[in-house]
């Protein structure tokens, strides 16, 4: 019998019989569940690409119900340009809303090329502050893990990003909490002032 060049599965050749074919499938269905739990460690991916948007020159940005009881952590993988030099902030969601409660707070660390560092931190906002004086026709890219969103519990995030402003280039590391019970089922990014054109992911961790 005929293998496959990469994983060795079993293969019919041109000259077995056909009534010889429903056992050639679950042959070959079996070997090829053993191998991808083989590379994957497990019966299922690391991450899930949940959602992927797009958008050019827009004041808010909306990603609804992605945070679901199947996943209970989150990566939201963001790569953005705004219109002017404005802060990046983000709210939680739920049922088409923002959630504008003073329930926001964060604290930080931002290091820059011209040797200058600064600590950050704020609480009871209305936002969350993800990456400050962005700078326009540079790109700025930032990953947030967002913990436990959809539970009915503190939800938690941490931000690791790389911008560019006007003098050096910076590297951001947050992360906050949001002092509150809602499950929350989405998610908005906007600029403070402007516009913003990018894109994003959404990955969900498998438990």
């Amino acid at each position: 019998m005929s293998t496959t060049s990469a994983y060795g599965w079993n293969i019919p050749d041109n000259t077995d019989l056909v009534k010889d074919g429903a056992l050639a499938i679950r042959t070959l269905g079996n070997a090829i569940d053993t191998s991808m739990n083989t590379a994957l460690g497990t019966k299922k991916a690391g991450m899930v690409l949940l959602n992927t948007t797009s958008f050019s020159a827009v004041s808010t940005q909306s990603i609804n119900d992605v945070f679901s009881a199947t996943y209970d952590n989150y990566r939201v993988v963001c790569n953005v340009q705004p219109s002017g030099t404005p802060d990046l902030q983000m709210r939680y969601r739920v049922a088409g809303a923002d959630n504008s409660t003073s329930n926001y707070n964060y604290e930080g660390f931002v290091a820059r090329t011209n040797n200058t560092s600064t600590s950050v931190s704020s609480t009871t906002n209305s936002t969350i502050h993800v990456i400050g004086g962005i700078n326009n026709g540079n790109a700025n890219a930032f990953a947030i893990e967002v913990y436990q969103p959809f539970n009915a519990d503190f939800t938690k995030h941490s931000v690791l990003g790389h911008q560019h402003d006007s003098t050096s280039y910076i590297a951001t590391f947050r992360g906050g909490v949001f002092a509150g019970t809602t499950s929350f089922t989405g998610f908005t990014i906007f600029p403070s002032a402007g516009t913003i054109t990018g894109s994003l992911s959404v990955y969900g961790y498998n438990k």
